[in-house]
């Protein structure tokens, strides 16, 4: 494994190998959902920036994750850097041991908790070897959500008099940090519009099965409205369920989801959801950008080591602008290289990790 090069401190990495590897923990699975679009993403932008991923699919269940945790670390030879996310809070221990081996490591979307790093430390100080950790604005999306289920309803009943709207939530989890972020937001919203009134807060574990589940289940139970849903798999179980009991989503009920799925985009198209807020799988690219620019002697850890990008919400306004550049989901079309810092000196100083660069790093032969 490459030595590691003191700039202002612990910040540039003297690789070894010609094509360093970068062992990638997914918490997902690598052939669906929302991980599989950070694995895209995250596996285009390494080719450009000529890095190597090794990925290890955990399938969402825990065990599993720590399982790869120890698989990475019996690598022979060791990664040259870890990609890691907090999910079901296995972070810290992913984290303590990539410091002990001292080989360089990122979070990406889920960062430790506020308790786990009262008793392990920040990035960048007691664990020099914890370069940074990158999250999207899930508080923001959360709320956002939210808010969308409000001017929905609204513009449903434009000649109405202000009524009370009757509101399922629907949590991915009860302790992974992005989870808990957006119910932030949630929460935020619900103080702000007190006519939505919330009758249930229920877990559904990311998944479009419990969506259907937990929404089936209520409706029978009392009057509803709106289904915030954490993600579009949740939001999609949810819509299904309000159609088989015979009720309109996006009139009888609005649903509102997260992840720019391909089929919560189709959904927002077809006016059965308010919204995908999303766009936090590119976090796997951005972070290639972040190993890249750590390799070339950008000092992460000072411009940091926290990094926040923006969510975006995908509507009916710009759905068809989106689906117009990134239908297929080729990100070989996005030159991933104009986001880098590196040999940039002088100038911005700062990562764009948003929609409207991404646009515009598109190459001029796409």
């Amino acid at each position: 494994m490459g030595g590691l090069v003191s700039f202002s401190g612990l910040s540039a990495w003297a690789g070894a190998s010609e094509t360093p590897r970068v062992a990638f923990i997914n918490p997902g699975y690598g052939d669906r959902g929302f991980w599989k679009d950070v694995s895209d993403v995250m596996h285009v932008a390494a080719h450009q920036f000529g890095l190597e991923i090794v990925e290890f699919d955990s399938n969402r269940q825990w065990p599993l994750m720590a399982e790869n945790a120890s698989r990475v670390f019996a690598m022979d030879p060791p990664p040259d850097f870890i990609v890691a996310s907090n999910e079901h809070q296995q972070g810290g221990r992913i984290i303590l041991e990539a410091n002990a081996r001292k080989i360089p490591l990122f979070m990406i979307l889920n960062d430790l908790t506020d308790a786990q790093k009262s008793r392990l430390g920040h990035a960048g100080k007691k664990l020099p070897y914890w370069i940074a950790t990158l999250i999207p604005d899930n508080r923001k999306a959360g709320y956002e959500i939210a808010q969308s289920l409000v001017l929905a309803d609204q513009k449903q009943h434009a000649d109405e008099a202000q009524h009370d709207i009757c509101l399922l939530s629907l949590a991915g989890d009860w302790n992974t940090p992005a989870s808990l972020a957006r119910l932030d937001g949630l929460d935020r919203a619900l103080a702000e519009f007190p006519h939505l009134k919330e009758k249930r807060r229920l877990y559904a574990n990311w998944s479009y099965e419990e969506g259907y589940n937990r929404t089936a289940d209520w409706l029978p139970e009392g009057c509803l409205d709106a289904v915030w849903a954490a993600n579009d798999d949740i939001a999609r179980g949810a819509i299904a369920a309000v159609e088989d009991a015979g009720r309109v989503p996006g009139k009888d009920v609005v649903v509102g989801g997260l992840n720019w799925s391909t089929d919560g985009l189709k959904l927002v198209k077809a006016g059965k959801m308010t919204m995908t807020h999303g766009g936090h799988f590119l976090a796997g690219a951005w972070v290639m950008v972040m190993v890249n620019d750590y390799r070339h002697g950008i000092d992460i850890q000072k411009m940091g080591p926290d990094f926040f990008f923006p969510m975006q919400a995908i509507t009916r306004d710009n759905v068809d602008m989106f689906e117009e550049k990134f239908a297929n989901r080729d990100w070989n079309i996005v030159d991933f290289s104009s986001f880098s810092l590196s040999g940039k000196d002088g100038e911005d100083t700062s990562y764009h990790f948003d929609l409207a660069h991404l646009l515009g790093a598109i190459k001029t032969d796409h």
